[in-house]
């Protein structure tokens, strides 16, 4: 909607606020270095903003991890945790260290691949669910690997 100040000349526009949400679900497994990992969000959840960025605490200090995204909700086993993000699935590569807390954070820029085009596009008004895969080697379950809870993010222009 634009308003015209005919007296002044000037023309405004009245822009709708994000009404973005970010919802946690689905359960973190224990891990080799405690309770879980845990995943949030941080930044902007509005598209046009380009300033969102995911976080992960509680993984294992100094271990390659990976955040991985999609359309649906799931809850299988997987490896020595549960994959809570089905559908087809974009990776937020490359793999990288986490720090010697365990913790890794991940800007997504949504003009790069995979979020600026085709079925792993991210827009305003689409929720995506995303979650954090992570090497575990002396995981309680031997499988090697591990995930953090998951976390469904509606985006807005």
């Amino acid at each position: 909607i634009y308003i015209v100040d005919s007296a002044g000349g000037q023309v405004f526009r009245l822009v709708e606020e994000c009404a973005g949400d970010a919802t946690s679900y689905c359960t973190s497994s224990v891990n080799s270095a405690g309770p879980g990992s845990v995943i949030s969000v941080l930044g902007s959840l509005s598209v046009s903003d380009n300033d969102f960025t995911v976080a992960e605490t509680g993984g294992i200090p100094d271990q390659f991890g990976l955040f991985f995204y999609g359309p649906n909700q799931i809850s299988l086993p997987w490896g020595d945790g549960i994959r809570c993000v089905g559908g087809g699935i974009f990776r937020l590569g490359p793999a990288a260290m986490t720090d010697n807390f365990g913790n890794y954070t991940r800007p997504v820029d949504f003009t790069q691949p995979p979020a600026d085009a085709g079925p792993g596009e991210i827009t305003g008004g689409v929720t995506w669910n995303f979650q954090f895969w992570y090497r575990d080697p002396a995981g309680p379950g031997g499988s090697g690997f591990n995930s953090s809870d998951a976390i469904a993010v509606t985006f807005c222009p």
